[in-house]
């Protein structure tokens, strides 16, 4: 499966409208196709507060579209999912430009959070991969990025404006594997 992307509800939709509106719309994870039946069960939109584990306070914004697997013949198409996502979108706008996540479980068990990405189109269908999320330490994103920023990474010598006690060890001295991740 590919690396974690992060795309909006507004770039899906420009993805998609640029393919053939009855084509099947395939969703496809790690364990294989989701059911031909699937459903569209909602699309939400949150705001979020949290703290990370260096002590920064952060508030963000998220979108989520839920899919229900289920069975059928055929798949949904690309036509009437993008409707779908237009009137959500003309409903909710501001889902539009917010970080997209998918949540889904084959035969609707162990609901997971998943990334978009695609489409990989087909003579015969329009394909959205899922693939997975990981959990990252905020920290040390932000130290990487500003160690990036400054114009080095990895192997420079550049001091972090922003420490947290649980990423001291990650230091811009540090291999690729410690500093780039």
């Amino acid at each position: 499966m590919k690396g974690f992307e992060m795309i909006t509800f507004d770039e899906l939709l420009k993805r998609l409208q640029s393919q053939d509106p009855i084509k099947p719309l395939v969703f496809i994870t790690a364990d294989g196709e989701i059911g031909a039946g699937y459903h569209v069960t909602e699309l939400r939109h949150s705001i979020s507060k949290g703290i990370d584990c260096g002590g920064s306070i952060e508030t963000w914004e998220d979108a989520k579209l839920q899919l229900l697997d289920g069975p059928g013949s055929t798949h949904m198409t690309v036509g009437k999912f993008t409707n779908i996502i237009q009137k959500s979108l003309s409903a909710l706008p501001e889902l539009r430009n917010t970080p997209l996540m998918v949540e889904f479980g084959h035969n609707n068990e162990q609901l997971v959070l998943m990334s978009l990405h695609g489409p990989e189109v087909s003579d015969e269908t329009v394909a959205l991969s899922l693939g997975d999320v990981r959990a990252v330490c905020k920290p040390a994103v932000r130290r990487k990025r500003d160690v990036e920023d400054q114009g080095g990474c990895c192997g420079t010598a550049i001091p972090s404006p922003q420490k947290s006690s649980c990423c001291d060890a990650v230091t811009a001295t540090q291999d690729a594997t410690a500093c780039c991740t």
